[in-house]
This record gives C-alpha cells, structure tokens and sequence, in this order.
C-alpha cells in the first residue's frame, strides 16, 4: 500500500480559500476558477494506482472538524480512497498551527509506521532537500492543472511501486523536526 498525503488548496484549486461566518467556505480566484476543479483529474491519474490510499493533509480537517464533512467535498472516486487525516483530534489543536506541513505529515509517517508514501502540496516550508523525492510541489495557483506536476505524480507513484519505498537505495527515514 501506498498512502498519498493530499492537501487540497494550491492542490485541487487555487489556495485563495476562505470560510466566512454565514457563508461558508468560498473560493476567491475568479470565475475562472472552482473549488475542486482538479479533484476528478486526480481520481484519473490514481486510477493507474489501485494500491494507493489517501490521507487528507488539508487545513480543512482543521477548520470543518467533522472527518466526514471534508471528505464529502471529494469525488466518490477519491473518497473511496481515503484513509484518514493527519489532523484528527481537538486535542492536536493548541500545536497544530505551529507544525509545518512537512512536520504534520512526518508525525503521521513516524506514528503510523509507513514507509511507501508521497505528499502533494504547494507548501513545501521546511521540507528538506534531502525528502523532496516525497513530494510532489504544486504551484499555489495552477495545483494540479499543470500538466508537468500531473506526470510528476505518476512517475514518482511509478518509482514507489517498484521501490517499496525505497530511494536511492534506502528506505525513507524521517527527519524529526526541534518542534517535537
């Protein structure tokens, strides 16, 4: 198994997201632009990739609360495919702000003991050039609507099923970060 650790602003939209009391969640990129725009895209470049399970990664889970509310937001296709969060509980709330994603993910990882996984995501603050062959980086505006990111993705999916995991030769480790 692989677990795809999926953030969706700057993923599967453009990052200018916002929840407003009265309004809910609104996307503020233009006409152009809707949320989830890039969500069935991603679901086709999975299909290719039966073994891979999601873990949402999205400061939703923060904001909406509910695991099941945000996951609803998705596609069928994907939320079949969906794992779980790594943010999941109220109590995680007075660090979480302070973690970067890189950070979030890698407690995840350590915690749960996985070795085959890959992040997507247009934050990359703090990830180390040494665990950027976990990453696929998106552009904050464009996400996944670039087709460079879209084969990005699956060679880098195609590099873990025939690694298990490994890269380069080793199994990935996990850099801990001093805020732990």
């Amino acid at each position: 198994m692989t677990i795809l650790f999926l953030d969706f602003d700057g993923v599967l939209h453009p990052s200018e997201v916002y929840k407003y009391h009265g309004r809910g969640i609104v996307l503020e990129a233009g006409p152009e632009h809707q949320l989830f725009e890039h969500a069935e895209l991603l679901a086709t470049l999975l299909e290719p990739f039966p073994e891979v399970n999601i873990v949402l990664s999205t400061s939703w889970c923060s904001s909406l609360k509910r695991f099941d509310d945000v996951k609803a937001y998705l596609p069928k296709a994907l939320q079949e495919r969906v794992a779980g969060s790594t943010w999941h509980s109220a109590k995680e709330q007075y660090r979480w702000g302070s973690l970067t994603r890189y950070e979030q993910i890698a407690e995840y990882v350590s915690r749960h003991q996985i070795i085959n996984w890959l992040a997507i995501d247009d934050d990359d603050e703090r990830w180390p050039e040494s665990g950027r062959d976990a990453l696929v980086h998106t552009d904050h505006w464009l996400g996944l609507g670039v087709e460079t990111t879209q084969r990005e993705l699956q060679t880098k999916l195609l590099r873990l099923r025939e690694t298990g995991g490994e890269r380069e030769g080793k199994p990935i480790r996990l850099l801990h970060s001093s805020c732990w």
